[in-house]
């Protein structure tokens, strides 16, 4: 059993120790695949990148979507000054209804305890 560990760790430091040959030389070189696509980096923001009528276009939906957020954001807002407008509304003429039940029952009181 010795004797077979031993032949395994001799087997797999003898294949493992084995050198690939490295593309050093220029016959080598020549010999490898072309590349064959391009690896040129594009800058997308510098000048020319994009037309000035597709700038303009996107330019256009910019400002579009910003105006309409700001006219939503105004909306919401007009909405809700206006319920609170109401609130304030409902709550004067509760109060209003509440102080002319008081006083109504004030003077039945009064008109049933002066006889």
């Amino acid at each position: 059993m010795k004797q077979f560990y031993f032949f395994l760790i001799l087997a797999s430091v003898s294949s493992c120790s084995k050198n690939a040959p490295a593309i050093n030389n220029s016959d080598q070189l020549d010999a490898s695949p072309q590349i064959l696509y391009d690896t040129t980096a594009i800058d997308s923001f510098g000048p020319g990148a994009t037309s000035e009528s597709v700038m303009a276009k996107i330019n256009a939906v910019a400002i579009k979507r910003e105006k309409d957020s700001l006219a939503a954001v105004a909306k919401a807002e007009q909405e809700k000054l206006n319920k609170e407008k109401a609130e304030k509304e409902a709550q004067k003429i509760k109060e209003e209804k509440d102080k002319a039940r008081k006083e109504q029952a004030a003077a039945t009181e009064n008109s049933s305890s002066n006889p």
